[in-house]
């Protein structure tokens, strides 16, 4: 039976772990593809994350019609612990719309880099709110981690003010909405947390887009719905792992994102990784086993 146990919660560990890494292939795409929104086809950050909520609210209104998908308007208007659910949300909503601006105001790769400085903040506030016990070596597997992407992005002293402050604001936020995500993991769903971030974005946002509304063409709306599928996928699976795994835990996993900024450099722009890269790759990978193999002491 012990041994049974063991292997399900093993099992459910390397689930939560496969799901952060692809939470972070896809938010780097995301992003990616919402610079792209705004530099190219002329929208506003706060539009782009608009839009996205407009597209998944519209889609999940309509699929309450069908029967057993778990989502109804009651769930939706009326959820449980309301208040904490709708404070995550606006945390996410915040942070899209920060993380837009950043990578607008800076290169990918400096973007990228202020950004993940969420995993650290993230293990801080675990232990601070989760009542998580944060051990040395999750500490350890963070911090080498976060040493790994300084030496993969080589942060330098570009970027305006603006971007920088966007970037780690966005990080912050991003943090506190995991940390509510994991406390509500007893009464809300993935599919709560989808709908009421983009319930609460279309809320919040609805004034100041629609006063300083951009044209949006057809060619634009069909790239605001594939970012929106992206970046849905990317939510759905950190709700997930983080359903199933602590978040401090998790906290050096999500540096993989980086690993995946590389890769897309490399084959989309042909930017070879250097073995500063290639070495911090590894303090990645490093960081998060020793988040994982070093547990914190039983409590008696």
């Amino acid at each position: 039976m012990r041994s049974g146990t063991e292997a399900r919660r093993s099992s459910t560990a390397s689930a939560a772990i496969g799901l952060t890494v692809l939470s972070g292939l896809l938010y780097v795409l995301g992003y990616a593809l919402s610079r792209n929104l705004v530099t190219d086809h002329g929208l506003s950050p706060l539009q782009v994350t608009f839009l996205r909520c407009v597209v998944i609210l519209v889609i999940g209104l309509a699929a309450t019609s069908w029967p057993g998908n778990g989502m109804t308007w009651r769930r939706l208007l009326r959820p449980e612990k309301a208040w904490q659910q709708r404070a995550a949300a606006a945390a996410l909503v915040v942070s899209n719309a920060l993380a837009v601006l950043a990578y607008t105001l800076l290169s990918v790769t400096a973007a990228s880099a202020l950004g993940f400085t969420a995993p650290l903040l993230l293990a801080l506030l675990g232990g601070l709110f989760l009542r998580e016990r944060v051990s040395l070596g999750r500490w350890l597997g963070t911090l080498i981690g976060f040493a790994g992407m300084l030496l993969i992005v080589r942060p330098g002293g570009e970027a305006s003010a603006l971007g920088i402050a966007a970037a780690f604001a966005g990080a912050l936020t991003y943090a506190v909405y995991q940390i509510f995500v994991r406390r509500l993991r007893e009464v809300a769903t993935t599919l709560d947390t989808i709908m009421q971030v983009a319930l609460v974005g279309v809320v919040l946002l609805a004034v100041p887009v629609l006063a300083d509304w951009r044209p949006v063409s057809l060619v634009s709306a069909g790239l605001v719905v594939v970012v929106t599928a992206v970046q849905t996928a990317a939510l759905a699976s950190i709700a997930a792992a983080l359903h199933r795994g602590e978040a401090s835990r998790l906290a050096p996993w999500q540096f993989s994102g980086l690993l995946w900024a590389m890769a897309l450099d490399a084959l989309l722009l042909h930017a070879a990784p250097t073995p500063g890269g290639l070495f911090g790759a590894l303090l990645v990978i490093g960081g998060g086993v020793l988040a994982q193999t070093l547990k914190p002491p039983e409590r008696t």
